[in-house]
């Protein structure tokens, strides 16, 4: 089936900024990239490369309010945010970038995606039952050229995205799973196959702040100090959220009890979403 790829305003707009810097202008031509042109066609041709279904033949521009509009999310408009629109107009997965010169590590995902996707769960939580959170295919595209893409921090958020099944796109060719290589205690390449495997990557000296796993009574406890001890608990929580959906995935496939009691005095509208999805599944 083809498809449209719908960006949002911005999208063009952070390209033409970045185009105009010599210095991110000289990192395009390494990659044989010259114009804003040059950058959109490479983006296509790309994402048509690495997820052949997608076939996208065309691309169109549109403000961020109608976006919103269009893929139904109730939160905040986003500006990095665009969808994939089939030949009879309907929607048929996201589309999410990381735009250029982007310098903090701790939310290249996490403002980008996270509350687009919390926006459009708003809407559809009283449907859906469903494990996955998201109910459509998620692209997210990085364009940044920054060396922030080599940090630990934001591989393990790509990580993360890859765990809940989102498709991730580096247009400039950088790896991310080398930082499981630290991980491993075989020869082989390790891999994160289980809930056990996903807590390894957040312990330090055995201790995980995010969440704790009773493999004894097969429990998944989600802890709330990280958010509720930040000065941006809103921001902390898009963050919390990128890393332990990924767990609540694994401990439903693995038959755990999810626990959010560590929650029930924390007064985050945005956590009441994340308490109606885990009652749903």
């Amino acid at each position: 089936m083809n498809h449209i790829l719908v960006l949002p305003e911005e999208f063009e707009t952070k390209l033409n900024e970045a185009h105009a810097d010599s210095d991110i202008h000289e990192k395009w031509l390494q990659i044989g990239v010259d114009t804003v042109q040059d950058m959109i066609n490479r983006v296509i041709s790309e994402m048509n490369e690495r997820f052949p279904k997608l076939s996208i033949i065309n691309y169109r521009v549109d403000n961020k309010d109608n976006i919103k509009e269009t893929i139904g999310n109730r939160g905040s408009s986003s500006i990095y945010a665009g969808y994939l629109e089939t030949e009879n107009g309907n929607v048929d997965g996201l589309f999410f970038y990381i735009p250029p010169s982007l310098n903090s590590g701790n939310d290249f995902l996490t403002r980008q995606v996270m509350p687009t996707l919390l926006g459009i769960y708003e809407g559809i939580s009283q449907d859906m039952i469903d494990l996955h959170f998201n109910n459509r295919p998620v692209y997210i595209l990085n364009i940044n050229e920054t060396n922030r893409s080599e940090q630990r921090a934001v591989k393990v958020s790509f990580i993360c995205a890859e765990l809940l099944g989102f498709k991730y796109l580096d247009i400039f060719g950088r790896e991310f799973h080398d930082i499981l290589t630290s991980l491993s205690t075989e020869d082989d390449e390790f891999q994160i196959s289980s809930l056990a495997d996903f807590n390894r990557l957040f312990a330090v000296n055995g201790d995980n702040e995010l969440f704790i796993v009773n493999d004894e009574e097969k429990v998944l406890q989600l802890l709330s100090d990280k958010v509720t001890a930040s000065k941006n608990p809103s921001a902390e929580m898009y963050r919390y959220c990128l890393k332990v959906l990924p767990a609540i995935y694994k401990a439903i496939d693995e038959g755990y009890r999810i626990n959010i009691d560590d929650f029930d005095s924390v007064g985050l509208s945005m956590f009441d979403v994340i308490r109606t999805y885990i009652s749903k599944i």
